[in-house]
């Protein structure tokens, strides 16, 4: 599972000590200190991503973006968790950005609080050329769905993307979250219905 070689990345770059001076030294202004730290955890970094985006461009181009928040956030880190547990939520974070910036990415999802009440919602491609009409109303909808998921609580907004928009099993959402399966599955039951109470109160389902 990647998880696991995600692990050993993170195995082998974890030294707690030398990373809280280098993070010290490169919010002091220490250009060579931050380029020690982009360079021992560059491959951490971008696996963190790609195991969210599953796409190598995409991967590369979020990748830069978390060094780019690393670089104005680094003397933030006060060294209360290891170095690499705090990059790998600000990677994890801008992967999870990078998903709801990309509204143009066709959309299938359900929303609903069981089974029988289930809803799949199904926003293809808008560049029907053939159907200006239709194109336009995929496109109002698509904002829409997106708009409604970007107002989910963090917690919410988490898990509707890791499994309704990018399909990760329960399994592996639990080991990147460090939940139970249980857990996930539950949490996942409060945000689908919360997506349906907005998707609704927006007159989506109409």
């Amino acid at each position: 599972m990647w998880f696991s070689w995600l692990l050993s990345v993170e195995n082998d770059t974890e030294n707690a000590p030398e990373d809280f001076a280098l993070a010290q030294k490169a919010s002091g202004g220490d250009v060579s200190a931050f380029e020690k730290i982009v360079r021992k955890y560059e491959k951490y970094v971008c696996a963190v991503v790609f195991s969210v985006l599953k796409n190598r461009e995409d991967a590369f181009d979020a990748s830069q973006e978390v060094f780019l928040k690393l670089y104005h956030s680094i003397g933030t880190f006060k060294g209360e968790s290891s170095f690499s547990s705090w990059l790998y939520r600000i990677a994890r974070n801008c992967a999870l950005d990078f998903v709801r910036k990309n509204k143009n990415k066709p959309l299938s999802l359900t929303v609903g609080e069981d089974e029988n009440d289930a809803k799949e919602l199904d926003v293809s491609d808008t560049s029907d050329k053939n159907s200006p009409e239709k194109s336009l109303i995929n496109k109002e909808r698509r904002e829409i769905l997106y708009d409604a998921i970007e107002s989910l609580s963090d917690e919410h907004r988490e898990i509707i993307i890791l499994r309704d928009i990018n399909g990760y099993t329960y399994s592996e959402i639990s080991d990147m979250l460090s939940i139970e399966e249980g857990t996930v599955k539950s949490r996942l039951f409060r945000a689908r219905r919360a997506l349906k109470e907005i998707l609704s109160s927006k007159k989506y389902f109409q």
